[in-house]
């Protein structure tokens, strides 16, 4: 029998979820915050020793690279290395991460939205807008079918095995004969209930539409997963490109005549290694 499930169900099955990260609310919030300081973010760090132990990590790896002799055992100096960027993109995946593993979802799952992540904050470089906002985007673009798989695995697993019967049907069409509702609209109302921002929001929303919101951070989400699955990130059979949208593609000024192998290859490259780092 097919559910047909209501905002209000949605969120108080919520509750069945891991506990939404706040760190990464807090961080979006600095990103907004002229007056936020290198401090703030050094004390989100310290708060937690997985995040903490990351970053060390990595500023020992740049300090190697750059033949200090020194082991760097203290955040601030840690910080001073890699630089905000980093440390902010370590701190969100490694969050983000531990709440996909508790979703169950498998590696799958965190391994493609890491790509996408990737794939959205290089275009967000590109059409200049918020590579931050880009990488949070694309790491919870597909967050409605992680509450799929943890609330409901018998429609979850339904929804696959329609798809394997007819190959022609589409995903959300699948989603919605189950559920009443695809992941895009679960993720949408999962996203205002945690207060997540508008823009991340929208992104979660609108990144199957085929023509999406005028708005650069929907438009590399879109795009960014296609190229996630274009270039197989996460090296799975069901990778495949079915829609994307022209005016995505226009408004971040992407011409597919142009070689782009460059950016192929960068994305690739910083998939795994975030993927490495963030498991």
């Amino acid at each position: 029998m097919s559910l047909h499930l209501s905002e209000s169900e949605i969120v108080a099955r919520a509750s069945l979820l891991p506990a939404f990260p706040s760190i990464v609310n807090e961080i979006l919030q600095k990103l907004d915050d002229d007056n936020a300081t290198i401090g703030a973010l050094i004390h989100l760090v310290e708060r937690d020793p997985v995040i903490a132990a990351n970053v060390l990590a990595m500023a020992n790896a740049v300090a190697m690279a750059g033949r200090t002799q020194r082991d760097v055992h203290d955040i601030q100096v840690a910080v001073s290395l890699i630089g905000l960027a980093k440390v902010r993109e370590i701190v969100l995946g490694v969050s983000l991460a531990s709440f996909a593993r508790d979703g169950r979802l498998g590696n799958y799952f965190w391994e493609h939205s890491v790509a996408v992540g990737v794939a959205a904050q290089e275009l967000a470089r590109l059409a200049r807008c918020s590579v931050d906002y880009a990488l949070v985007c694309g790491l919870l673009h597909d967050i409605g079918q992680l509450f799929m798989a943890r609330c409901y695995p018998l429609e979850f697993q339904m929804v696959r095995m329609s798809m394997e019967r007819d190959a022609t049907l589409d995903l959300l069409d699948a989603e919605r004969q189950h559920f009443g509702l695809d992941h895009c609209a679960i993720g949408t109302i999962l996203a205002s209930a945690w207060r997540l921002s508008p823009s991340v929001v929208a992104a979660i929303q609108h990144h199957h539409d085929m023509e999406p919101p005028a708005d650069k951070l929907v438009a590399v989400t879109h795009v960014g997963e296609a190229l996630a699955n274009a270039l197989d990130l996460a090296r799975h059979d069901e990778a495949r490109v079915l829609n994307l949208s022209a005016s995505a593609c226009d408004l971040l000024g992407i011409d597919w005549s142009e070689n782009l192998n460059y950016l192929f290859g960068k994305i690739e490259a910083r998939a795994r290694q975030l993927c490495r780092i963030f498991s």
